[in-house]
């Protein structure tokens, strides 16, 4: 697998987690809320993932570290 491809895996995978962790707190919270439930809480982080200002700043987000880790490892001497 070439070092491109391992990156873009990377990035899919750092933005599915920054997702999950956004769900839970919206769900969590909703759940805690006195006239709130899960399923008003899944709908608004749906809602909430789906705006494309959020989904690009996740991805960017990603991409950019992505993009420093491997221009620092490159950097770095050879032992």
């Amino acid at each position: 697998m070439s070092p491109l491809l391992r990156k873009l895996i990377d990035v899919l995978i750092a933005v599915a987690l920054t997702a999950a962790v956004v769900f839970v707190i919206v769900v969590a919270n909703h759940f805690l809320m006195a006239r709130g439930n899960s399923l008003i809480g899944f709908k608004m982080w749906l809602s909430f993932i789906g705006r494309p200002d959020i989904l690009g700043t996740m991805i960017l987000t990603a991409l950019v570290s992505a993009v420093y880790t491997l221009w620092q490892q490159t950097r770095r001497p050879r032992l």
